[in-house]
């Protein structure tokens, strides 16, 4: 048998899933507790949201070394593009 799904396994299993409709059944929570418990789910244990913290604090770093590589016009460091232009 070869590895992977077969063009016809994939439709016999597309058919399946369409008679099944498992989305109608799926109705989420419906108490109140429910509710507040799976708007925790991905609160777990902090993590994302020191990761979150963390990669805002890349992209700010990021958005200053471009403003310096590119060359701001208050930067006393970087040329312009227009003097570097001019000398070629």
């Amino acid at each position: 048998m070869a590895k992977g799904w077969t063009d016809e396994r994939r439709v016999a299993y597309s058919r399946m899933m369409k008679a099944r409709k498992a989305w109608a059944h799926s109705t989420g929570p419906r108490t109140v507790e429910g509710k507040k418990r799976s708007s925790r789910n991905a609160k777990g244990n902090g993590r994302r949201q020191r990761l979150d913290a963390e990669l805002a604090a890349i992209e700010a770093l990021m958005r200053a070394w471009e403003v310096v590589l590119r060359g701001s016009p208050r930067s006393p460091y970087i040329r312009s593009r227009a003097s570097d232009d001019s000398n070629v």
